[in-house]
């Protein structure tokens, strides 16, 4: 069974300009590779835009927050959902299926966060697997700008995962992913830096700094949507992180012998 794809990350003011280029295909070079631009009229909205993604995040604060505090520089503006699944479960959806899909998404934020919150909800169809991009300005009932109450703990988003499984997943043959994993969360932004660049390869991921985690992270979205072009190189990186810990395990086990061995000349 196929797993469901919900992927959110969090912006700051002003922080969308890249993303707006891309949902809207605006960008004049499509540096990722995925896009096919002959099926670009495919894509459809279920959210009229008034704007960039900054100005309408801008518009609706503007409008609903009730706060009494100047918002700092640094709050959180928005939530950004990649919405999806397995590649094969959303390719046998055709046209019809993936509008009522995307229908079901749209709905089950609106209930969650509210119509009002929703400033894009966008549906591409013109890359390899069929995918929502959908924005959420995190405003309270009462007015209060705070990403902490929607998403702001682990448990919420855990229950999140869950909720969207059994809400949306479960209609079109897709389960939860792995509970309890203990892996890191990795941003999109982190995706497409590191895994979409062109001159990436397996070898340079696993050299960053926070190559454990991001491989971790890449390995199971790879699992739950083969059709990621940005999910790269599986197996290269699996045998790189296994030849990475047994080589970390194994300067261990050195560490260790040379350490028995001074203890053993210092009793002679």
């Amino acid at each position: 069974m196929g797993k469901t794809v919900c992927h959110m990350d969090k912006a700051k003011a002003g922080g969308s300009g890249g993303l707006t280029h891309h949902i809207d295909r605006t960008q004049q070079k499509d540096v990722s590779g995925n896009i096919n631009q002959s099926k670009s009229h495919e894509n459809f909205e279920l959210v009229k835009k008034t704007g960039t993604i900054d100005q309408m995040i801008k518009e609706r604060i503007s409008k609903g927050y009730q706060g009494k505090k100047t918002i700092r520089k640094d709050a959180v503006t928005s939530q950004r959902f990649i919405l999806s699944g397995s590649h094969d479960a959303m390719m046998k959806l055709d046209k019809l299926q993936i509008m009522k899909w995307a229908k079901d998404n749209y709905d089950f934020f609106e209930v969650k966060y509210g119509k009002e919150n929703i400033i894009r909800a966008t549906v591409h169809l013109d890359e390899k697997t069929p995918h929502m991009h959908l924005i959420v300005v995190p405003l309270t009932k009462d007015g209060k700008l705070s990403a902490k109450e929607f998403t702001g703990t682990r448990e919420k988003l855990k229950q999140l995962q869950t909720d969207y499984a059994q809400n949306i997943g479960i209609k079109y043959g897709l389960e939860r992913g792995l509970k309890d994993t203990n892996r890191k969360h990795i941003t999109t932004k982190d995706y497409y830096r590191y895994v979409n660049s062109n001159e990436l390869t397996a070898e340079k991921l696993l050299e960053h700094p926070n190559a454990k985690d991001l491989t971790a992270k890449l390995i199971e979205m790879a699992d739950n949507n083969k059709g990621l072009e940005h999910i790269a190189h599986k197996k290269h990186l699996e045998h790189g992180r296994e030849f990475s810990e047994r080589t970390e395990q194994s300067e261990k086990s050195r560490g260790q012998e040379k350490s028995n061995n001074r203890g053993f000349s210092q009793g002679m």
